[in-house]
């Protein structure tokens, strides 16, 4: 199964449901994921930017701010990760358990098969979740950094339920692409452009923070693109510069 079919069927695969969460019936990730091919998640924006705008009595913006979605599919499929040998033949494995010790969402015969084929943790156990920062991906997933003689891989687990605290895919094993740092996995970098009623292009990036013309972005910033696109969401794309 090459990377993006692979990562199409962790969007798409049933994580459960429970009476507790708040799901209900057909509100977790996984169920609204279900109807949608493979064709239909590369049909997708990259990202989008959406506002939400304060409007005096004759309608005009007066007030706007900014909020992005960057696009998890397109992120996991931009080429930052992929599949080696090793990858595949990890991700064949069957996961019948979660008994896989000091990493999340693997059974304990995977984790031997981590040990005994040299993979290891860095700097100790570098468990991660997206949850637990600002992060603007479509959907949450957390991990662990591996190395194998140098080279850097990550386990990767999509949140396809409610209720953040579970709702987990199975973790997968994915080398990153050459040059690249673990911390590539988890950048949302992304610009968006207008054109104005001037016929002046206004461009706006997510870099950690907003950017306009380089500079920190500023509400004036985000008035002015907000009025430019009359307050409607706009597309973009990822900046994955790695």
């Amino acid at each position: 199964m090459n990377t993006a079919n692979l990562i199409h069927t962790m969007l798409t695969t049933s994580t459960g449901t429970h009476m507790l969460d708040s799901g209900g019936d057909n509100g977790r990730n996984w169920q609204r994921n279900q109807s949608k091919t493979l064709a239909d998640f590369n049909a997708e924006p990259e990202a989008v930017l959406d506002w939400y705008c304060k409007r005096d009595d004759a309608g005009n913006i007066i007030e706007a701010h900014p909020e992005v979605t960057v696009s998890l599919f397109h992120k996991l499929t931009s080429g930052v990760i992929w599949q080696d040998d090793f990858c595949r033949e990890f991700n064949a494995m069957p996961c019948d358990d979660w008994h896989g010790g000091a990493y999340y969402g693997i059974s304990s015969e995977q984790s031997e098969w981590l040990d005994m084929r040299g993979f290891v943790q860095p700097h100790g156990n570098e468990g991660w979740n997206t949850y637990n920062w600002e992060n603007n991906f479509s959907q949450v997933i957390q991990g662990h950094n591996l190395e194998l003689e140098g080279e850097p891989y990550v386990l990767i687990q999509i949140h396809g339920g409610a209720d953040v605290r579970g709702g987990y895919t199975d973790a997968k094993l994915f080398r990153l692409a050459d040059y690249a740092e673990h911390y590539a996995v988890l950048t949302d970098d992304c610009f968006f452009g207008v054109e104005n009623a001037d016929g002046e292009d206004i461009t706006l990036d997510w870099h950690g923070e907003w950017l306009a013309d380089g500079t920190c972005a500023s509400d004036e910033d985000f008035l002015a693109f907000a009025k430019a696109c009359d307050g409607n969401a706009v597309t973009g794309h990822q900046n994955n510069d790695y």
